[in-house]
């Protein structure tokens, strides 16, 4: 399973003016504000932790209905190779996080990463396009190349919130994810459980 969430980085709601006064408190627990506090860019360090943050509960999520979004309870341990784990509940899940300036893009996964089985995509989201119609049409486009399938065939339906990608009228076993904020849309998805005759593995 993997969980994914972007943050644009530009986007009124990330900017130092707009938080809250108690928002790191609420937030991020002692030894995470103790790393901002000490960090050369928190802003940066900021949004990474709740994107991973984000992105854990996801995860979660698929494996516990009953999850709550607590996100003080996430605890993320970030190395400077912007690698780590989110610690929850007793849960440590392997987490990386990609960022280039204008967005931080963090990935959990359930298990063990797979590069080979593990794919994502970040997008520019078109002026006026509808942010959870683009997520879904650029999952379905990307995916489509990965698992050898027109993509007429594939779409994203949902169940109890959670996206589920369908080839045709059955789900296809692959475990996705789906995040927009601000002028970018992105998703996750892991291929380890897809069902599809071209690449089923069990």
């Amino acid at each position: 399973m993997i969980g994914n969430d972007v943050v644009d980085l530009r986007h009124p709601s990330t900017q130092p003016g707009a938080r809250h006064v108690r928002f790191d408190a609420r937030v991020f627990s002692r030894a995470e504000r103790e790393a901002l506090a000490s960090s050369g860019a928190p802003d940066r360090l900021r949004w990474m932790y709740w994107a991973a943050k984000e992105a854990a509960y996801k995860v979660h999520k698929k494996l516990d209905a009953s999850v709550i979004w607590s996100p003080r309870r996430f605890e993320v341990l970030l190395d400077a190779n912007l690698s780590g784990t989110v610690q929850h509940a007793g849960h440590k899940f392997p987490m990386w996080v990609e960022e280039d300036g204008e967005h931080v893009h963090a990935l959990v996964s359930a298990a063990t990463p797979s590069a080979e089985a593990q794919c994502w995509q970040v997008a520019h989201l078109a002026v006026g396009e509808d942010e959870g119609l683009a997520a879904r049409a650029l999952a379905v486009a990307g995916l489509a190349q990965h698992l050898g399938q027109p993509p007429e065939r594939l779409s994203v339906a949902r169940e109890e919130r959670i996206p589920v990608l369908m080839n045709g009228d059955t789900p296809a076993g692959v475990d996705l994810s789906l995040s927009h904020h601000g002028r970018f849309v992105a998703w996750a998805a892991d291929l380890r459980g897809r069902t599809l005759e071209t690449g089923a593995v069990g």
